[in-house]
């Protein structure tokens, strides 16, 4: 079932540096826009209810640290509901993540950032065993990371736990063992943590094709989401959910831009 017309916006947020810009974003959507939990949209979707005008939905990729630390007091402050999409592989280790892993790594070496991030895009368009070797090659940087324990919390304030698969993967270049094993790792952990979210999933770099889709669904997920930067103009296929970019320290009127939709039509024109 694909919903109606709706010009949803859902963001994609990563880090929460700080509260305060944060927070003057936040408190614009509320003025401007009708913040809808992930729980809404899917009951729009598969049953037919009603979305609000203007219509937004907050995401968070990649569980970082920051959005416990700076971004959940700004939410709780406003009883706003979120999803945040963890990498599983993440969540009560020191490990780094790893396009961050690459970077601190280049850095040490003193390498340029730009030569870390041409490593790192360089990494995203390999074969996923040929990435893994590589990272398996590197030697080891710590950083904190949530607990599971933290999960629990961050569910308990309105913000759902979602899939973000297990190593953060680029699933498009993955096997189908590959993928299938990413979530079946995902679900084992979701149940283990009591997670609801494991049915909800964002793509890693927002990379999807139909093979990916495919087992998706089969593998029991029932809305996956994009990283394309265009609103949700027309009937909404529940495994390819749009989002738009966002960070939470850019300057408020460039963020206005950007939930306008603004900022994607100029994007694509060039």
């Amino acid at each position: 079932m694909f919903s109606a017309n709706t010009n949803l916006r859902v963001l994609a947020y990563h880090t929460v540096p700080s509260s305060e810009k944060f927070d003057g974003q936040i408190q614009y959507l509320i003025k401007n826009y009708n913040v809808i939990s992930i729980k809404d949209l899917y009951q729009h979707i598969f049953i037919g209810k009603s979305l609000p005008s203007r219509a937004v939905l907050i995401t968070f990729d990649d569980g970082d640290i920051s959005v416990l630390e700076n971004g959940l007091s700004v939410l709780e402050k406003y009883d706003l509901p979120s999803v945040l999409f963890v990498i599983t592989d993440l969540i009560d280790s020191s490990n780094t993540f790893w396009c961050r892993w690459v970077e601190k790594i280049y850095e040490k070496k003193g390498r340029s950032y730009k030569e870390a991030r041409e490593k790192v895009n360089s990494l995203k368009n390999i074969p996923n065993k040929e990435r893994m070797e590589y990272l398996n090659n590197l030697e080891k940087a710590e950083s904190r990371q949530l607990k599971s324990a933290e999960l629990q919390i961050l569910q308990s304030k309105k913000m759902v736990i979602g899939n973000h698969t297990h190593t953060h993967p680029m699933i498009n270049n993955c096997t189908k063992q590959e993928i299938e094993q990413e979530l079946e790792a995902t679900k084992s952990l979701f149940k283990k943590w009591d997670l609801e979210g494991y049915p909800f999933f964002a793509y890693p770099n927002g990379n999807w094709d139909a093979k990916s889709e495919k087992i998706l669904k089969e593998k029991g997920v029932e809305m996956a989401f994009l990283f394309d930067h265009q609103i949700n103009k027309n009937k909404i296929n529940p495994l390819r959910i749009s989002r738009i970019r966002v960070d939470a320290d850019t300057e408020l009127n460039e963020f206005k831009v950007k939930v306008s939709g603004l900022h994607s039509k100029i994007m694509s024109l060039r």
